[in-house]
């Protein structure tokens, strides 16, 4: 399949079907990543439970028009996520990857985002590990049902190629809908996608050509095009940041270990004062929480090394990737508010046990989030091996929440596609998205990530609402 890149009727870059799609970096700032390695980050594989209430026109606070709608998002605290997406921690590499990935007996299949090496934290990862899964149980000729606990991608991934292999699957999913951590909404009459938003490497991504398929539009993101405002609201050359990007990258690119790199980020800040101080924790925000989900204190420098570089540059479907999730669901057999509590195995295969019935059948695939392993929500008979339960802890689960903004009218450059904020308070609400070129509607996506995420989603959603607005206000277009 080849793809074509075209003007979108704004100018903006669309990616449509049946050409090809040269490759041209888009990163500059972000080649700090890029170029240490082959590594391909998720901007929120997950991005949380949102705030579902559609709002009448609110008026804002300063210059801001009335804002018409909005959603928050609380992954961490969604008990069926447990986060966003997985990091390497310190102690972690791509080998505990492989250990999370490991069957169990020929019985027990593991798959999800965080078992996948070569593009961990991203959705076609997730399913690339499902659609490994389902080779894995093929191989092993495992007779009778089949049962899949999970109907996110991953899930969805294995059971599609198992059924299609003739195999008989069920799919149990804990919420009442699919797609687990991406998950599309509709936002004051548009599509948003309140998890999982980009494809990552059109070049190398199946889902590019999947999109294609279903005639999806995707809109690319340029992060270069952005703008810069500091805490005072005026606009800020990223020139004067440059200095702070090399420091970064030559922190970054000093260790392959799998030690933490807290005490290389202390040591650094000890390297910058003043203004620079503030610009630096935008930087490094910037860079690594909003890349892992996860800040320096928490992250292995093993972590940004790890995995396969995709080419081709990201972009948003147009649709929101609902349609995407749809497309994987059809044909499957998927019974939604199944919760599983227990995984058994016996003597003649597997017993699944739910709120409400029991599956028996010879093999399962867990594609359980990371973070709902760590937290034991689902009880193992045999309890997993020592190995295995090391490596679930080992990794990290990290979080990356967003909230979305949908107002009466624009009051930012419609043609920017990141808006960035060196914030006095470090971490909060540094970075927005323009999703006009997505949703045709003026549309805000505000990020928070790591451990500022996490002390955001435990504020009311008044407060994350006036905080958000606050910062937007201050920003002298």
């Amino acid at each position: 399949m080849m793809t074509d890149v075209s003007g979108g009727s704004d100018g903006r870059s669309v990616v449509k079907s049946n050409t090809h799609i040269p490759y041209s970096p888009l990163r500059s700032r972000r080649e700090v990543l890029a170029g240490l390695s082959s590594l391909v980050l998720a901007t929120t594989l997950g991005c949380g439970r949102g705030d579902r209430t559609t709002t009448p026109p609110l008026t804002t606070t300063s210059k801001l028009p009335a804002l018409f709608d909005h959603r928050i998002t609380r992954w961490g605290q969604d008990p069926w996520s447990r986060g966003s997406y997985s990091y390497l921690g310190p102690g972690a590499s791509s080998a505990t990857r492989r250990m999370l990935a490991r069957p169990i007996d020929n019985r027990l299949f593991f798959a999800g985002e965080a078992t996948d090496t070569e593009h961990p934290a991203t959705v076609h990862g997730a399913l690339a590990s499902g659609q490994r899964a389902a080779i894995e149980i093929q191989e092993a000729s495992k007779p009778g049902l089949i049962v899949v606990i999970g109907a996110g991608v991953a899930g969805l991934g294995a059971a599609r190629d198992l059924t299609a292999a003739g195999r008989e699957v069920v799919v149990l999913e804990s919420r009442q809908r699919i797609g687990g951590r991406v998950w599309s909404d509709t936002v004051g009459g548009a599509p948003v996608d309140l998890g999982g938003s980009w494809l990552h490497g059109l070049r190398d991504n199946p889902l590019t050509d999947l999109a294609a398929s279903l005639d999806i539009d995707l809109i690319r993101t340029d992060y270069e095009d952005a703008v810069l405002f500091d805490a005072d609201g005026r606009l800020v050359d990223w020139s004067n940041l440059d200095h702070l990007y090399d420091l970064v990258e030559d922190m970054l690119s000093s260790s392959r270990s799998t030690k933490s790199m807290a005490t290389a980020v202390d040591e650094l800040r000890r390297q910058v004062e003043d203004e620079d101080r503030r610009h630096l924790e935008y930087v490094l925000a910037s860079e690594i929480d909003h890349w892992f989900a996860a800040g320096p204190e928490d992250l292995a420098f093993s972590g940004v090394h790890e995995g396969g570089w995709s080419r081709g540059g990201d972009a948003v479907p147009a649709t929101s990737y609902r349609p995407i999730i749809e497309h994987l669901a059809t044909g499957l057999d998927v019974r939604l508010g199944h919760p599983v509590s227990e995984v058994i195995r016996t003597e003649s295969g597997i017993r699944i046990t739910t709120e409400e019935t029991e599956f028996h059948g010879g093999a399962v695939v867990i594609t359980v989030p990371l973070g709902v392993l760590q937290a034991g929500t689902i009880r193992f008979d045999p309890a997993l091996p020592t190995v295995k339960s090391t490596a679930i802890q080992t990794l990290g689960m990290g979080t990356m929440d967003k909230v979305v903004l949908h107002f009466e009218e624009p009051f930012w450059d419609p043609d920017v596609d990141l808006i960035a904020y060196a914030s006095s308070e470090p971490g909060r609400f540094i970075e927005w998205y323009n999703a006009i070129p997505w949703t045709g509607h003026p549309i805000l996506v505000g990020f928070n990530a790591g451990r500022p995420a996490v002390e955001v989603e435990s504020w009311s959603d008044e407060r994350i609402l006036t905080a958000s607005l606050d910062v937007l206000g201050r920003l002298r277009w």
